[in-house]
C-alpha cells in the first residue's frame, strides 16, 4: 500500500509540474507519460497472458499509456481514477481509452463502447478514422448503460466524474483477426491493424484536445508522417479564393476621411462625422456557405486540419462583421477577431502618456524637420524594394498613391499611400521598415510557403505582426516619443469606444485630457470608430510589449518573418518545417541585418517599455 501511495504521489506531482514520467509498477506493468497530456491509453493484461498486438499498440507513440495485469482487486486499479481526476483538473477534462480482446460472440472486428453522451462525437470520429485507415475492418458503436471497462474489471473512473463528464471513457474491444485458427500471431495483419488504430487514436486525441480541453491545440504536436494529398491543396485553394474576394481593411475604412476631417473642423468638432464606405462586393452568407461546405473534417493530418479550421472560423467572423458594418454589432465581431483591451494594457497606455508628457519638449525650432509628401515616400519604398530584390530577384510588388484611403496600408503585399499623406524625414525610414520591411516581406515570405494562409494571415496574426513592425521602427532608430504616444493613444481610444462613449467624447478625451492635437485626435478616433467600432488599433502596443518579453526570454526572431503568423503558431511552424512542408523565410528585412540587429541587445536590457522613452 505504501508503494502504491508513493507512486500515486509521484504521478500527481508530475501532472502538476507537467513533467514527463515513466514508472514501473513493481513487477506488474508500466506507466508512461512522454508528455503530460489530458488523455490516457490503458491495457489491462488478462490472466491468460499479454496480447502482442494490444501491448504494441499501448507502446505506440500515443503520448501516455498504462499497461498492467488485470484483476478486480489489484491496487493499481485505484491509481487511475485519481490520476484521471488530476488530469481533468489540470486540463478541464480528461479522456480514458481502454482496450481489450473481444469475446468470441462479438461479430464486428472492433467495437467502440461508450455510455456518456458527451463521448458520442469522439466515438463516431474514431470509428470514421478507423474505417478510413482500414476499409476491410468492420467497426461498430456500442452504447452501454455502464461505463466501459474490460470484462470483469472495475471502471477506471469515479462514478461522479463520469456522471459530470469531467472524465470521458471509451472502450475498444478488438477481435483477434491477427491470429490464425491455431492462435498463432500473424505479424503483417497485426501491424496493419495496429497502425490503423494508432493513427486513428492519434487524431482522436488531437480532436479531443481541440474541442474538450483548455489546451491550445497549436501547442499540441502530433507525430504524423502522411504526405499531403490533393484534398488538402484543394481546401487551401478554396480558402484562399474566398479570402481574395474581399479586402477587409479597405471595406471597413472610410473613403472620405479627408473630407470628413474638413467638415468636422467646420462644425467646431461638435458633430459626429459621417463616413462613407466602399460597396461590399460579396454576399457574406454565400461566403459562409462555401466555407462550411469544405470537408475539413476529412483531413487526416490533425495539424493541417487545425490550421484550416482556425482560418475558416476567422473568415466566418469577418463575414459577420461585414454584414453588420455600420451597426453596433460590428464591434462585437471585432472583439472576437482582434480582442479586447485588458486593464493591464489600458494602465500601461495611460502611464506611458504621463511619463512621456513629463519630459520637457524641445523648442519647436530646435530640430526643424523636413516633410516628405506621398510621392517622395513612395520613392523611398521603391528603393527599399530594390534593396530587398538583391536577396530574391523574384520579389516584386507595387506602390500605389490613392485618394480613397487615409495614411498608408499594405493590402495583399501592395503598399497603398494616401494622396494627402505627409511624413517627417526622421520618421520615414522607420515607417518604411514597418510597412515594407515587415508587412510586405511577411506577405512575400508567406507566399513562398505551401499554404496560402501564411501570406493571407493566420487568425490573430495582427498582434505579432504589428509588434514586429514597431520593433522594426525601434531598431532603425525611428521609435520616437511621439510615436509611442500615438500607440498609447490608440489604446485609450479603443477603450473609450468599448465603454460606449461617442466619437466626439473620445475626440475630446484625446485632445483635452491627453494633449493630442486636433488632427491627430480625429484620425485616431476615426480609425477606432470606423464601421461601428474596430478594436484592431490596440494590438500595436500589446504586440510590441509581448515581443519585448519574447526577446528577453532569449527566443529567436528568425521564424517571425516566415509569414503572417501569431506567436502560439510557432510550434506548428517548427513541426511543419521538420516535416519539409514549410521553408525558411526567403527574405530577411534590413532591420534584422547589421548594423541594426546589434540593437537587439538593448531590448534585452530594458526592464519594460518605459525604458524606451527618449531612448
Amino acid at each position: 500500500m505504501e508503494t502504491h501511495d508513493k507512486l500515486l504521489s509521484q504521478l500527481l506531482q508530475a501532472v502538476k509540474e507537467k513533467k514527463p514520467i515513466h514508472q514501473q509498477i513493481a513487477n506488474k506493468g508500466k506507466i508512461v507519460f512522454n508528455k503530460i497530456v489530458p488523455y490516457l491509453f490503458i491495457y489491462r493484461i488478462p490472466p491468460s497472458g499479454k496480447d502482442r498486438m494490444l501491448s504494441n499498440l499501448a507502446k505506440s507513440e500515443l503520448g501516455s499509456a498504462i499497461f498492467m495485469p488485470s484483476g478486480p482487486n489489484d491496487e493499481t486499479n485505484g491509481l487511475i481514477p485519481t490520476l484521471a481526476k488530476s488530469l481533468a483538473d489540470e486540463f478541464g477534462t480528461a479522456l480514458l481509452i481502454e482496450v481489450w480482446n473481444a469475446p468470441d460472440e462479438q461479430q464486428s472486428d472492433i467495437a467502440i463502447h461508450l455510455s456518456q453522451k458527451n463521448a458520442l462525437v469522439l466515438a463516431e470520429y474514431l470509428r470514421k478514422n478507423i474505417q478510413t485507415e482500414a476499409v476491410d475492418l468492420a467497426v461498430e458503436l456500442k452504447k452501454d448503460t455502464k461505463l466501459p471497462s474490460a470484462p470483469g474489471q472495475p471502471p477506471l473512473l469515479f462514478a461522479k466524474d463520469g456522471k459530470e463528464n469531467l472524465v470521458l471513457a471509451i472502450g475498444l474491444s478488438i477481435k483477434k483477426g491477427y491470429q490464425d485458427l491455431e492462435g498463432r500471431h500473424l505479424p503483417i495483419v497485426a501491424r496493419t491493424i495496429r497502425e490503423a488504430l494508432a493513427k486513428s487514436l492519434s487524431r482522436l486525441f488531437f480532436e479531443f484536445v481541440r474541442l474538450y480541453t483548455t489546451v491550445r491545440a497549436a501547442h499540441f504536436k502530433m507525430k504524423v508522417h502522411e504526405q499531403l494529398n490533393a484534398q488538402i491543396y484543394e481546401i487551401d485553394n478554396i480558402l484562399a479564393k474566398e479570402s481574395q474576394k474581399f479586402d477587409f481593411l479597405l471595406l471597413t475604412t472610410p473613403i472620405n476621411t479627408h473630407e470628413a476631417w474638413l467638415q468636422f473642423q467646420k462644425e467646431k468638432y461638435r458633430k459626429t462625422p459621417i463616413f462613407h464606405y466602399r460597396p461590399i462586393p460579396i454576399d457574406p452568407d454565400l461566403v459562409k456557405r462555401n466555407l462550411y461546405n469544405l470537408r475539413i473534417e476529412d483531413i487526416y493530418d490533425p495539424t493541417i486540419a487545425y490550421l484550416f479550421r482556425d482560418k475558416r472560423r476567422e473568415l466566418d467572423d469577418m463575414m459577420t462583421m461585414l454584414a453588420a458594418r455600420g451597426t453596433p454589432d460590428f464591434k462585437y465581431g471585432s472583439l472576437m477577431v482582434y480582442g479586447n483591451v485588458s486593464d493591464h494594457l489600458y494602465d500601461i497606455a495611460k502611464a506611458l502618456l504621463i511619463a512621456i508628457d513629463s519630459i520637457p519638449a524641445p523648442p519647436a525650432d530646435a530640430h526643424p524637420d523636413a516633410y516628405l509628401d506621398a510621392q517622395d515616400f513612395a520613392q523611398l519604398a521603391k528603393e527599399e524594394i530594390s534593396f530587398l530584390q538583391q536577396q530574391a530577384p523574384a520579389f516584386h510588388t507595387s506602390v500605389r498613391i490613392r485618394d480613397d484611403i487615409s495614411g498608408v496600408m499594405v493590402n495583399h503585399g501592395v503598399l497603398n499611400i494616401s494622396k494627402q499623406y505627409k511624413v517627417s524625414r526622421t520618421r520615414a525610414q522607420a515607417l518604411i521598415q514597418h510597412e515594407v520591411g515587415t508587412h510586405i516581406i511577411t506577405y512575400f515570405n508567406g507566399k513562398e510557403q505551401t499554404f496560402s494562409l501564411f501570406r493571407q494571415g493566420v487568425p490573430g496574426y495582427e498582434q505579432l505582426q504589428e509588434g514586429l513592425a514597431v520593433l522594426a521602427e525601434f531598431l532603425v532608430g525611428g521609435l520616437t516619443n511621439e510615436r509611442l504616444r500615438t500607440l498609447a493613444g490608440r489604446v485609450i481610444a479603443v477603450r473609450s469606444m468599448l465603454m460606449g462613449h461617442s466619437f466626439v467624447d473620445t475626440f475630446d478625451l484625446l485632445t483635452e485630457q491627453y494633449g493630442f492635437d486636433q488632427e491627430a485626435s480625429f484620425f485616431t478616433t476615426m480609425r477606432v470608430y470606423r464601421s461601428g467600432g474596430l478594436t484592431k488599433d490596440a494590438v500595436y502596443l500589446q504586440g510590441f510589449m509581448e515581443l519585448i518579453h519574447y526577446i528577453q526570454e532569449g527566443k529567436s526572431l528568425d521564424l517571425l518573418t516566415i509569414g503572417k503568423i501569431r506567436e502560439d503558431y510557432l510550434p506548428i511552424v517548427e513541426d511543419l518545417m521538420q516535416r519539409g512542408i514549410l521553408k525558411q523565410p526567403l527574405i530577411k528585412p534590413r532591420y534584422l541585418q547589421p548594423p541594426y540587429i546589434k540593437k537587439l541587445k538593448d531590448v534585452n536590457q530594458f526592464a519594460s517599455i518605459f525604458k524606451m522613452i527618449n531612448y
